[in-house]
């Protein structure tokens, strides 16, 4: 397994490498390393000095006996940064503990796994030596508990360099690790990313991000080997490692065989994806699968000769690291042996475990709290709107909402050293479950109270956690005189709802088809903004992702930086079938924009339509309306032709969209209309005449 290059060949080979073109396949999206550092070398001229002096400093490297006692044990204090959007992002202490308990275990050779290493590893088992400690001191000299939460919709745009912007602490005093929702390098999923020292492209941004999905092993965390390791593995490159199978090659490709990842007893390997067969020989020896530093799925072990390299860079003054660990950084941070940890105030933190669905539902709040570093003796006053029971002094309460609404949610968490209060406005939705059944639904946004109708069966509902919600627009539509338009310039990475009417298709048979028009432009070609669309059958209490249609597809007109209103050419459509829903009492649809910074998405013409017919077909429904006489007098009526008389709504509107009035369940197809509405002031109106699928508009002069 000994690899004999030069050091100068090495580092030569190296630099090289980071300067080339890195192919990022979709089967690296385990780790953004490589992506990211090839972006920040290309970026500066000074990473690619920075790199070199790294790779100067450690290649005369030997380990030696440290000062904090006699054996080689490096305490490192870490601070973790959590960054939410107040949901389950907003992952708890335990979690993050459990994570650095892991890490712990992976960097001392204490982790059970072990005993799993194939015999002819067994023998380079690394303990690294290195403990991590979370920070009890902030860079204030306030109490912590090393944890610190921030409300922000970046923890779902995948942008970890939006995330790394909210909060930093001091990277030349304490080992910072963002945790997010969602992230990306090169528009693709990752699990996490690092940069080697030095080579960040700020001091602020040194440091670990990786999803929660992945961080320690309880809470969010999918809980696999691999989900278990990715903070031992993204450590690793925040310590000086490369890949097992090189710097930049791409994981799994024979390519790998050429590249080096500078260890002289890691084998040359192509590397293994989501896979552990330690039989592997891709390279003329076996490869070390079971190295932190691969992509498989059983992450055990560091070699000796990454515990040299590691120790090299904690020694290293490049990127910070050897202050780290410095004997008067350790009592600075709280994190040196014998130092007492101290109880704080704690921060309120809560999290709904649903924030729509029907009256008459219960829902389980959870407190969240944070910062009090011994978590004891905490109490807790809970105020719930529109609730029953509506407080609560109970840690993890349980409560009903029986009437439609939006509702606030307050709560008071103390301890002994102090208090903490978080209200938010809106934070529960719920609405009626008034289900009619509908061979035909056809929805325009017509009326100038959407999503809210005069007859509640046929009301919508928009929702999104931040301030930009969809919104009713009369500036573009693709049918009728308005549409809804979602802004996904601001707050990006938050989701934005439109939530359907329930329906009822007791007796109603297949095929039962969705349908809306819809208009998107980027901003620029990189926005990934995505639409989703989900079905649920139990009044939103929990959804089923129907389909996922990414920037591409949506785009109806090409990047502008200008604000989008599409012309009418500028629309596109689509028809989703539901046909396993036939007879289903109650089935609800909820379009989603998952904002990733692009430009307008616009929704119109919304349908819900059963039997063997396509959109333009609907339009053949015809039914005739006339006014006679107009301007409008005591005689004037309405005569409406329809063989369905019973299921048209007349309404009347004023120049400005305004409705003035309205009449449903119709019995007569002439309607008187100075009985029908009030006489109004001299102008102009509009009648508007609706089926179910088609909006006749008839403009009138009182």
């Amino acid at each position: 397994m000994n690899k004999m290059k030069s050091i100068k060949h090495r580092i030569t080979y190296l630099i090289i490498l980071l300067l080339s073109v890195a192919n990022v396949a979709k089967s690296q999206s385990a780790c953004g390393f490589d992506y990211q550092m090839k972006k920040s070398i290309e970026s500066d001229p000074a990473k690619k000095v920075a790199l070199e002096k790294f790779l100067a400093q450690i290649q005369n490297y030997s380990p030696g006996t440290q000062v904090l006692g006699g054996a080689v044990n490096y305490i490192i204090p870490v601070v973790v940064h959590i960054i939410h959007d107040n949901g389950v992002s907003n992952i708890s202490d335990d979690q993050v503990k459990d994570a650095i308990k892991i890490l712990n275990e992976d960097y001392q050779k204490r982790n059970a796994d072990t005993a799993s290493i194939v015999s002819a590893f067994k023998s380079i088992i690394a303990d690294v030596g290195i403990e991590f400690r979370l920070a009890t001191i902030d860079p204030n000299g306030d109490c912590t508990n090393g944890i610190t939460r921030t409300f922000s919709y970046a923890t779902n745009s995948g942008n970890g360099s939006v995330a790394k912007n909210l909060i930093s602490w001091d990277t030349k005093k304490y080992y910072n690790i963002w945790v997010v929702n969602y992230l990306e390098a090169g528009g693709n999923a990752v699990g996490g990313y690092s940069y080697l020292p030095g080579t960040a492209p700020s001091s602020e941004k040194e440091g670990s991000i990786m999803v929660n999905k992945q961080f320690g092993s309880i809470g969010t965390s999918y809980g696999t080997p691999l989900s278990k390791a990715t903070l031992a593995h993204e450590t690793g490159h925040y310590l000086g490692l490369y890949h097992t199978f090189g710097s930049y090659s791409t994981a799994g490709s024979q390519s790998g065989c050429g590249d080096d990842d500078g260890v002289s007893d890691t084998p040359f390997t192509i590397g293994s994806v989501n896979s552990c067969n330690t039989s592997q020989i891709s390279c003329g020896t076996l490869d070390n699968v079971q190295n932190f530093m691969d992509y498989s799925l059983c992450p055990y072990m560091f070699t000796e000769g990454q515990k040299t390299r590691m120790l090299a860079a904690v020694n290293s003054n490049t990127g910070f690291r050897k202050g780290l660990w410095d004997a008067n950084n350790l009592i600075a941070t709280g994190v040196n042996d014998g130092y007492v940890v101290q109880e704080c105030a704690p921060k309120a933190a809560f999290y709904a475990g649903r924030h729509f669905f029907c009256a008459g539902d219960t829902v389980s709040f959870y407190d969240n709290s944070y910062g009090d570093s011994l978590g004891t003796n905490r109490s807790w006053e809970w105020t719930f709107e529109g609730a029953t029971p509506s407080t609560s002094t109970s840690k993890n309460p349980v409560v009903t909402y029986n009437n439609p609404g939006k509702f606030k949610v307050k709560l008071k968490v103390s301890n002994a050293k102090g208090l903490d209060s978080l209200e938010i406005a809106d934070y529960i939705e719920t609405f009626t479950d008034n289900r009619k059944t509908y061979v035909y639904f056809s929805e325009s946004m017509e009326e100038s109270t959407f999503p809210t109708a005069a007859d509640s069966s046929r009301s919508w509902c928009t929702s999104s956690p931040g301030d930009v919600k969809f919104t009713r627009t009369t500036a573009a539509k693709s049918d009728g005189y308005a549409s809804l338009s979602v802004d996904l310039h601001t707050e990006t990475g938050c989701s934005h709802s439109l939530i359907s009417p329930n329906f009822n298709f007791t007796g109603v048979s297949a095929p039962i088809n969705y349908s809306f028009d819809f208009a998107y432009a980027q901003e620029n070609a990189s926005n990934t903004d995505l639409l989703k669309v989900y079905f649920s059958i139990d009044c939103g209490q929990s959804w089923s992702l129907k389909t996922t249609k990414n920037a591409t597809y949506l785009k109806t007109k090409e990047p502008t930086t200008s604000n989008f209103i599409p012309a009418s050419s500028e629309w596109n459509g689509m028809v989703l079938n539901f046909d396993a829903f036939a007879g289903q009492p109650n089935f609800r649809v909820k379009t989603v924009i998952e904002a990733k910074g692009g430009n307008k998405l616009y929704l119109d013409n919304i349908k819900i339509f059963h039997g063997n017919v396509g959109i333009s077909d609907l339009k053949n429904q015809n039914f005739t309306a006339k006014v006679f006489p107009n301007p409008i007098d005591e005689s004037s009526v309405l005569v409406i032709e329809s063989d369905n008389i019973e299921n048209l709504s007349v309404t009347l509107h004023d120049v400005l969209g305004r409705k003035l009035g309205a009449l449903n369940n119709l019995q007569s197809n002439t309607i008187a209309l100075n009985e029908a509405f009030p006489p109004q002031e001299k102008g102009l109106y509009f009648l508007k005449i609706f089926n179910g699928v088609e909006i006749k508009t008839i403009s009138i002069l009182f």
